[in-house]
């Protein structure tokens, strides 16, 4: 269980990467690093840019076009699942 929550803190660091990037104006093709960043973080804000044009009720309050949005939110989801798989666990 370790090691799936040490993937998760990676995950969600990889899509804060990949806001602080975009913040900072630092393009797609710069070099190698910056190239892979920006296609990971693209690939694992996937499934929240999904959740969020699914759900109409989150569209109220919720722009499911804007990058930041779905970045935040994709990194808030698996901060919960972080949070989940911890649950129960003896010390």
């Amino acid at each position: 269980m370790g090691l799936v929550r040490t993937i998760l803190v990676l995950v969600i660091l990889l899509i804060l990467t990949h806001v602080a990037l975009m913040y900072a104006g630092v393009g797609q093709g710069t070099n190698v690093l910056t190239n892979a960043v920006y296609s990971l973080g693209t690939l694992l804000e996937s499934p929240a840019a999904f959740l969020l044009q699914s759900i109409t009720v989150l569209q109220n309050y919720l722009d499911p076009s804007s990058f930041y949005v779905v970045a935040i939110s994709a990194a808030a989801l698996y901060f919960i699942i972080y949070l989940l798989l911890g649950v129960g666990r003896r010390a």
